[in-house]
Parts: structure tokens; C-alpha cells; sequence
């Protein structure tokens, strides 16, 4: 399915939306999700949401590194779970990675720019109807770098920037990789912006089987580092992937989804009693 084709099934069935209201929690304090970073593990975000829009959990805001920026940016311009997993589901994910190497990386990645941009209808960081936050990193200052405001596609597409494998974004005199580099998971970023609970969803596993090929190489290198030396800031961190997932396998979508949204069950207990604190 094209996308254009994806979005008039979306727009057909958003013409009427019958739904069950459920009194929403902890109305009293501001609640903060951070989504990680995983490529398709990040399918296990939808399912956690999918458990938290159940018990009437809304966040008040977001950040999100790679594929987690992605669902940020996503949820912050309207999008609930259901439409999130249909786009996961009918979208041809695999054209997204079409390899067209040249000498900063294989895959341009010029098609995600443009999904995303449609599919937050061109809206800008500073206009989502929550805070949201994305992470990148700048090859150059060394430093973190995180999207407040500008061009939501860019700030994405910057952040899901997988160092060898997508080509790099350059901004300025930046030259922005994935944000997974220095902060995966961002849940300080989320407590900066307010947030009395932060939830976490952390997509890290660790994997001691040998690399196959140059992006086995690659992601393996980076989640050595990430590992090591990050540590996550939140008040309950969620680790819905317990096996190894190839950041670029498609078809290992689904199972993400659903071990997502069982970690969610599985944690929601506690979930509540924070909010509700």
C-alpha cells in the first residue's frame, strides 16, 4: 500500500470515531513518556500505548530518539495507537530502505523524511499538540542535540540517522547522527520538561551471538557503548524486548507490537499507582 493510499484509508475511517470514555488518571500530575530508540522494535511503543489508552492514560509529554522520535512526533500531531499500528502494518516499510550507497552511508533515507512530514501534515515541533522532543547527536561539537522547535521530518529523519548505514543530516555547521549515540532513551529530557512521572521505554537488549554483516557490525558497536555508559532517568523503565530483534527486520514487526503491549499489562499496576501518588 502507498502511503497516499494508506492515508485516505486513515481519513475514511477518522470520519466518525465511536469510543467508550473512560475517566483519564493521575489528572493531578503531568505525566512524560520517552520512546527509544530499536528501528522495528519500536512497533513495541504502539503496544504500550495501546495498554495506556485503555486505562485512560494520555502523556502530557514526549521525547523520542530514532524510531522513538518518530512515535513522539506522531503522537504529538494527533495520532492514536490504532492509526500508528496501521501505518506499521500497511505501510511497505522495506521501501524506506533502499540502499543507494555513497561515501557517508547506504541507505539516503530521502522517502522517511518524506512519510514523516506527511503523516504529521507538515507541522512544526513548536505546533504539536503536546511538547515534543527529539534527540540527535552533532558529529562535529560531540554534543547532544535536542529538537524543540523547526522542521519535524528533519529533526526525525536527523535523529534516526543510524551512523553508516543512513547518511548523515547536515544543519549548519552540524552533522547530526542518530541520537542513540548519546542518549537512547531520553527520560532526562522528558523530566526536564516537566514531568512528574516519567515512563521509559527503553528497547535495549543485549545480544552475544556473532555479527553477520557490516550493520550487525555497526549496531553492535553502538549498543556495546550504549550499554556501558547510558543510564536511564525514570520513574518505571519498561524493557518489552527480552530477544534479539535485526533493527531493519520488518517482519519482526507484529511480535514487537505484542510484546509491547504485554510488558504494558504487565507493568500497568505500578504504572497507575505512580500516577495516582
Amino acid at each position: 500500500m502507498t502511503l497516499r493510499d494508506w492515508l485516505k484509508t486513515i481519513n475514511h475511517h477518522t470520519d466518525v470515531v465511536e469510543a467508550t470514555a473512560q475517566p483519564e488518571k493521575g489528572q493531578g500530575r503531568k505525566i512524560g513518556i520517552a520512546f527509544g530508540g530499536g528501528g522495528i522494535k519500536g512497533t513495541a511503543h504502539i503496544g504500550v500505548l495501546k495498554v495506556l489508552a485503555e486505562y485512560g492514560i494520555k502523556p502530557d509529554m514526549v521525547a523520542g530518539t530514532s524510531i522513538g522520535s518518530a512515535i513522539a512526533a506522531l503522537l504529538g500531531s494527533g495520532y492514536d495507537w490504532k492509526m500508528m499500528y496501521d501505518l506499521f502494518r500497511n505501510y511497505d516499510m522495506e521501501s524506506l530502505f533502499k540502499m543507494r550507497p555513497n561515501r557517508k552511508g547506504l541507505i539516503p533515507a530521502n522517502e522517511y523524511t518524506d512519510v514523516i512530514r506527511v503523516c504529521t501534515k507538515g507541522r512544526r515541533l513548536e505546533d504539536m499538540d503536546i511538547p515534543v522532543k527529539i534527540i540527535a547527536v552533532d558529529l562535529v561539537s560531540h554534543k547532544r542535540i535536542i529538537f524543540s522547535s523547526g522542521d519535524t521530518a528533519v529533526a526525525v529523519r536527523a535523529s534516526s540517522a543510524l551512523p553508516g548505514i543512513f547518511t548523515p543530516v547536515e544543519m549548519g555547521n552540524m552533522l547530526l547522527v542518530d541520537g542513540y549515540v548519546l542518549d537512547n532513551c531520553p527520560g532526562d529530557v522528558v523530566r526536564e520538561m516537566g514531568a512528574d512521572v516519567v515512563i521509559a521505554i527503553d528497547l535495549r537488549v543485549a545480544d552475544h551471538s556473532v555479527p553477520k554483516n557490516i550493520l550487525g557490525i555497526i549496531t553492535r558497536s553502538l549498543d556495546i557503548a550504549v550499554h556501558t555508559f547510558q543510564k536511564v532517568d525514570c520513574d518505571i523503565q519498561l524493557r518489552p524486548i527480552a530477544d534479539v530483534v535485526d533493527t531493519l527486520d520488518v517482519s519482526a514487526g507484529e511480535a514487537c507490537f505484542q510484546l509491547g503491549e504485554a510488558c504494558a499489562r504487565e507493568h500497568i499496576e505500578e504504572i497507575l499507582r505512580l500516577i495516582n501518588e
